[in-house]
């Protein structure tokens, strides 16, 4: 007979399941990664969870990995022995890429040794199950450790906001733009970068007074965030009235089409801006810089390039893009 508090996981599982947030804060399904070239467990796996996650397959370690930093599933599964690869091997590896050392990992194992359990609890992984697996037991733990992953999340989250405009923070930018350039060495993509910054806005805050200048700033962020249409790309507040935007997988044509976009959409804001020169109302300077990265550049020289566009913005005017 089953634990009662076993059954009331299991009950809460199918609630949370369903009710991950995107950043949007739309509804998603949680996503489980299972790593297991045993088909009669995969089968299991599948029918146990297949109807309230997305659940994604790999039968070897190569195809795990990838499908593992491309898809950022939150919890995986992982066998300890797949095509003669040690799983905790895997689970290393897994814990060692900073797009994967997130993500809590369960092993699956036909042993109930407890040296193979301190093995993959060495390695990294956050729980263990022995094979068979029974359905109800394997719903209760993933439904645990979804919770805990669910509010690690959520507390990342807050930490990564600019509490004033609600876009990512310099510390957010940080982290993102080392991940994604580390992703961009490694695929040999382009990766593009803008920096913008509110032209005049010393000038706007002595005129207008402090909070109008936040209602400005908050303005501004949300019109460059809703010109970016892909998951991938970050909006980040960079410092003081600069903001900055990354753009994985962004060729420079591309990117300087969206800065147009974003400085468009600020300048028919009609923000009323009686110092910025001509105008009359708020705009802003871009900078803009794109390269396909490799072992030999590095970040800060990259951000450098930004700037020094931005620079140019700046000093040929203001008002304009240059990149």
């Amino acid at each position: 007979m089953h634990n009662p508090l076993t059954l009331m996981m299991a009950i809460q599982y199918q609630g949370l399941l369903g009710s991950r947030m995107t950043d949007d804060q739309r509804p998603k399904q949680a996503t489980i990664l299972v790593i297991d070239d045993d088909r009669i467990a995969l089968d299991l796996i599948m029918l146990t969870f297949n109807a309230t996650a997305t659940v994604l397959t790999a039968l070897n370690s190569e195809n795990g990995l990838e499908i593992a930093v491309n898809e950022q599933p939150d919890l995986i599964l992982l066998d300890t022995l797949i095509q003669d690869v040690d799983g905790h091997e895997i689970c290393s590896q897994l814990k060692s890429m900073p797009e994967t050392e997130n993500i809590p990992i369960i092993i699956l194992s036909n042993s109930n040794q407890v040296e193979d359990e301190l093995a993959a609890l060495d390695k990294g992984a956050i729980d263990f199950v022995t094979k068979p697996v029974e359905a109800l037991i394997l719903k209760a733990r993933v439904a645990n450790h979804l919770f805990q992953k669910r509010d690690r999340d959520e507390l990342k989250l807050m930490s990564s906001i600019d509490a004033l405009t609600e876009v990512a923070n310099r510390r957010r930018f940080d982290e993102y733009l080392h991940l994604e350039w580390r992703r961009a060495v490694r695929s040999r993509y382009p990766i593009s970068l803008l920096m913008i910054d509110i032209d005049y806005f010393k000038s706007y805050n002595d005129t207008y007074g402090h909070q109008k200048g936040d209602e400005c700033l908050k303005a501004v962020a949300s019109e460059i965030k809703q010109h970016l249409m892909r998951p991938s790309d970050l909006v980040a507040r960079y410092g003081g009235e600069e903001f900055s935007v990354i753009l994985p997988e962004t060729p420079s044509y591309s990117a300087f089409s969206l800065a147009k976009r974003i400085w468009s959409g600020v300048g028919n804001l009609n923000i009323e801006h009686t110092g910025s020169a001509r105008v009359g109302h708020l705009t802003i300077s871009t900078g803009a810089a794109t390269t396909i990265p490799d072992e030999n550049q590095s970040i800060s020289q990259f951000i450098e390039i930004s700037d020094k566009n931005l620079y140019k913005s700046k000093s040929e005017g203001r008002n304009r893009i240059t990149g």
